[in-house]
């Protein structure tokens, strides 16, 4: 049995399959072959001394750190030939009537935040909201600072995820909240997260809790939901062309007769021919181009995942039954494996950091050794491509993410860092002009 998921573990690094099927396969390989050097497995004075640095980290939670950085007194100015750094943004900071349902009254994402639990010493979590607290975003006054957070730390614009399942939107509020106070001055533009809703999404099962219509007119249909937020002035374009994000390229049925579709409606409109970037899939090795989206653009750590280093065994866990993966943040910087993926018309992207240990509690995905340095550094290595890229008709950077906080995703302000992971990207892009 070990055999065979070793050589299952040897096969799903090369074989395109979703992320969350080899977060699966990972975990199973764990439990048939559990790191060896488990707490529980040190001798015991080592263990003592484990278990006092654990504790000795748990309770040092609330304090400020020495990473810490405080908010500058001056601010980005963007300048001419500066790439456009887009974040996306997650709305699930407020209470809906589904989640309600799904998952119990009053919860959010920040419920997840809460659980997050260290499973070996030197493991950051749980993550605490620095400046912005645990916001509510049915406050514009939540939204409003994000955007000058943004706006001064070299942030272009948001993109927002839209929830739309064959007429019926979900957390809608907050981008709804943006788009009708003109005050919120500052670019975005819509990912269609285009994919069913499950209840993997807290690692517990695959059943749909929310159904993505997979027929042609359900996706034709789509484009007429956002006419009022493509028409908004706010709105991110390319040479005049509204700017779509399409999450799962691969689930459109017939591309061209439905994006053809898409551009006729707006053209109609008087919105312009959309430019349409499909989110590149690690399940899919289709040419997006020739399907008919304009450009295509990385997701991590979806796109990167394959070319990481796997330390799992080198670590010391508190639990004898974690069956999660751990990867090497540092090793994915230091030796640039992010630039083994190449595709034509590629936007980059990048993550501050990746952890879903609040979703995933002792079976999570981590990226140990993520800090601003290496974000910056890895930042820097794609905003010198970005620059020197003829190919593109936008210098679009995807930052995944702005507040996907359930997955340690972030660039926002936390208790440890401050806005230490802000003020990298400013730099960064300061640094790289030329």
């Amino acid at each position: 049995m070990k055999r065979l998921f070793e050589f299952a573990l040897g096969l799903y690094r090369k074989i395109p399959m979703p992320l969350w099927l080899r977060e699966k396969m990972a975990i199973l390989y764990r439990r048939v072959s559990p790191p060896k050097n488990t707490a529980a497995a040190q001798p015991h004075d080592s263990k003592i001394e484990l278990y006092k640095k654990y504790v000795e980290q748990i309770l040092a939670i609330p304090d400020r750190t020495d990473d810490y950085v405080e908010l500058a007194a001056d601010s980005y100015q963007r300048q001419p030939g500066d790439p456009m750094l887009l974040a996306y943004y997650l709305p699930q900071f407020h209470p809906t009537p589904e989640n309600d349902e799904w998952w119990g009254r009053g919860i959010t994402e920040w419920h997840n935040v809460d659980k997050g639990v260290p499973q070996y010493v030197g493991h950051y979590q749980p993550r605490l909201p620095g400046e912005l607290g645990a916001y509510d975003l049915r406050l514009t006054e939540n939204i409003a600072r994000q955007i000058e957070l943004a706006k001064s730390h070299g942030i272009y614009g948001f993109s927002f995820y839209f929830y739309w399942f064959d007429g019926r939107r979900l957390l809608d509020k907050p981008l709804d909240a943006f788009l009708n106070d003109p005050s919120l001055d500052f670019p975005f533009c819509l990912c269609w997260a285009n994919e069913s809703w499950t209840r993997r999404f807290d690692g517990s099962s695959g059943e749909i809790i929310m159904y993505q219509n997979e027929s042609v007119e359900s996706y034709k249909a789509f484009i007429e939901s956002v006419r009022p937020y493509v028409a908004d002035k706010r709105y991110i374009r390319v040479d005049g062309r509204p700017l779509i994000i399409v999450y799962r390229p691969s689930f459109v049925p017939d591309a061209p007769q439905v994006l053809a579709h898409w551009r006729e409606y707006c053209q109609k409109e008087g919105l312009g021919n959309p430019y349409i970037i499909a989110v590149k899939e690690n399940t899919f090795d289709g040419d997006l181009l020739a399907l008919g989206y304009d450009a295509q653009s990385e997701f991590h750590p979806g796109t990167v995942f394959r070319y990481c280093k796997n330390i799992t065994s080198e670590i010391n866990f508190m639990r004898n039954d974690f069956g999660g993966i751990v990867l090497d943040y540092a090793d994915l910087v230091k030796n640039k494996q992010y630039f083994k993926f190449q595709a034509k018309k590629l936007h980059r992207a990048i993550m501050p950091m990746w952890d879903n240990t609040p979703r995933r509690n002792n079976t999570p995905m981590v990226y140990e050794g993520a800090t601003p340095a290496l974000y910056k550094e890895w930042l820097i290595d794609i905003l010198n491509e970005t620059r020197n890229n003829r190919e593109l008709d936008a210098p679009f950077i995807f930052v995944n993410a702005w507040n996907e906080w359930g997955e340690s995703a972030y660039l926002e302000p936390d208790r440890k860092y401050g806005y230490a992971f802000l003020q990298a990207t400013r730099e960064a892009i300061e640094e790289t002009r030329k």
